[in-house]
C-alpha cells in the first residue's frame, strides 16, 4: 500500500464517520478547531497528507480513536 491509498482510506474514514453523525464539513471543521471547511474536504479526498495534530483534532471532535477508523494492521 502506498501514501495515496493511505490518505484516500484514512479521508473514506473520516467522511463516513462524519455522515453517520450527519455532520457536515463546515460543522465537523468547526468542532475541530480548522479554519476552513474546504480543508476537511481535501482531507476527505485523500488530497492533502494532513498534520499530526490534525488528524488528532479531528479525532477528538469525532470522539473516536484512530483504530475504530481505519484497520492499521492492513
Amino acid at each position: 500500500m502506498n501514501k495515496k491509498d493511505d490518505l484516500t482510506i484514512l479521508g473514506d474514514a473520516i467522511r463516513l464517520e462524519r455522515l453517520r453523525r450527519k455532520w457536515s464539513q463546515e460543522y465537523l471543521a468547526n468542532e475541530a478547531g480548522l479554519s476552513q471547511s474546504q480543508h476537511i474536504s481535501r482531507i476527505e479526498s485523500g488530497k492533502v497528507d494532513m498534520q499530526t495534530t490534525t488528524l488528532f483534532a479531528i479525532l477528538r471532535a469525532l470522539d473516536c480513536k484512530l483504530e475504530n477508523l481505519i484497520d492499521l494492521k492492513q
